[in-house]
């Protein structure tokens, strides 16, 4: 059945009541009712059924399951480090014993760093970089807001630019299923094109390096570093005091257990191949190899019971119960778009707009469109692909320009939407709000947006 414009008031609800009330729980669950009373031909106990059959819905998924399984663990992972003093001490031991980074600006380049050196799989990416960069963007004084502005945006832009990346080979099966010759090709020349994403991963550099900050994320800014001012001397007090270096291990040494063995299984899942690995599957047992380190190191040292640490672990999968319930209410947003057919609508829309000259730069904006609807820059690619490069070759459009307009399209979205899977893992790494992440984001993002949409007005008339 066409829903027709209906099919886009669940999002548009989801995403003003996630404004206005800067309740993104309220929000998604108000959508799902709404979507739900759409499906159910406006019966109330429909409604509530689909509902409930949708957020069950998510567990049937793997995938969905896997990355719930992931921000539930790394919670009660980081739970133990923080208890243990592996953040105070890995704080110190940067700061204080090695002076590797002396400022705030050397704490948000670091970040910035890490996010670009951590490029296979944005979800990694994600929760690596915001593992490692939080307790030194919290010594510093950066507010949790900036700190997920800089590991959301070198996360998914950095795996879709990389061509070795996840998103490589998963862009060139769609070039390649439109009969399109040399799919691997017209990828890596796409990612010149892709203007969002490389504007998304400089821009965050030359913000840091210009020491410029704006709009939202000033006054974010300005904020937490005055919120904090005598919490956090009291803590440099008690650092002073505190032997750090012998602590910092809790981190370190977790954090590169979960790296290697997730790293490691990917490998041997791939048969060789990073690419072709499990990721997923990977964090797991990653996450999981760092929990046992955190329960047994402490015990062998007789510094923490092995009950005392498990206390801990479940403490810390417990205090996810709230992100963990929004990422589930959104992966069941996801489904109801997909009945409702969201993405189709607002697809068909496009058509109207064929002059080759604009094509590229409107196919933009309604992909940007598209993905901050749903919240997904996977789904939209998969959308978007296959409905845009027909008509691209159809109007002799360059074909790698429209690739990179659809991926920088498609990232768009997945920054800028608080209904999003990435925005929700950020927030979580960080330990930032979701709707103060969106609010302080989003004028950076229509910034390297509105930049990459008269790049594409301009080479539209050129190529």
């Amino acid at each position: 059945m066409n829903y027709g414009f209906l099919s886009i008031l669940p999002s548009v609800l989801a995403i003003v009541l996630a404004l206005t009330t800067k309740n993104v729980f309220l929000a998604l669950l108000a959508s799902l009712l709404l979507g739900n009373l759409i499906l159910a031909d406006y019966s109330l106990m429909g409604m509530l059924t689909g509902t409930k059959q949708m957020v069950v819905d998510v567990f049937a998924s793997s995938s969905s399951t896997s990355i719930i399984i992931i921000l539930t663990f790394l919670g009660g992972m980081f739970y133990m480090i923080e208890a243990a003093g592996g953040l105070k001490g890995f704080t110190a031991l940067m700061i204080e014993k090695r002076r590797l980074i002396k400022s705030r600006m050397g704490a948000e380049l670091f970040t910035w760093l890490i996010g670009v050196l951590v490029f296979i799989d944005g979800t990694l990416s994600v929760m690596i970089t915001g593992a490692v960069s939080r307790p030194l963007t919290r010594a510093f004084r950066i507010s949790p807001e900036k700190t997920a502005w800089i590991v959301h945006s070198t996360a998914t832009p950095l795996s879709v630019l990389i061509p070795i990346a996840a998103y490589g080979p998963y862009i060139a099966s769609f070039i390649e299923a439109q009969g399109i010759d040399n799919p691997t090709q017209q990828m890596v020349r796409g990612i010149f094109f892709n203007f969002y994403c490389i504007f998304a991963v400089l821009g965050v550099a030359a913000f840091i390096l210009l020491r410029f900050d704006f709009g939202p994320m000033k006054r974010a800014e300005a904020l937490y570093v005055e919120k904090c001012k005598e919490q956090h001397s009291k803590e440099e007090e008690k650092n002073e005091e505190d032997n750090g270096q012998g602590k910092a291990r809790y981190l370190i040494g977790s954090l590169l257990l979960m790296i290697g063995v997730t790293v490691a299984y990917i490998a041997y899942s791939g048969g060789g191949n990073l690419m072709n690995g499990d990721a997923e599957t990977g964090l797991i047992f990653g996450i999981g190899a760092g929990c046992l380190y955190l329960i047994l190191d402490p015990a062998i040292n007789r510094k923490t019971k092995v009950k005392e640490s498990l206390n801990r672990l479940f403490q810390g999968c417990g205090n996810m119960f709230g992100i963990v319930f929004i990422m589930v209410l959104a992966y069941g947003m996801s489904s109801l778009l997909g009945e409702l057919g969201t993405a189709e609508y607002l697809s068909a829309v496009l058509i109207s707009f064929i002059s080759p000259a604009v094509f590229t730069a409107v196919a933009f904006l309604f992909t940007c469109l598209l993905s901050f609807s749903t919240g997904t820059s996977a789904g939209t690619i998969a959308i978007m692909m296959p409905i845009l490069l027909p008509m691209a070759l159809s109007l002799n459009v360059h074909i790698p320009m429209i690739v990179g307009a659809i991926a920088g399209g498609a990232v768009f979205g997945d920054h800028t939407s608080p209904i999003s899977d990435t925005t929700i893992m950020s927030c979580s790494a960080a330990g930032c709000d979701v709707v103060s992440h969106v609010k302080t984001q989003l004028p950076y993002s229509l910034c390297f947006g509105a930049g990459a949409c008269i790049l594409y007005l301009i080479l539209g008339v050129i190529l």
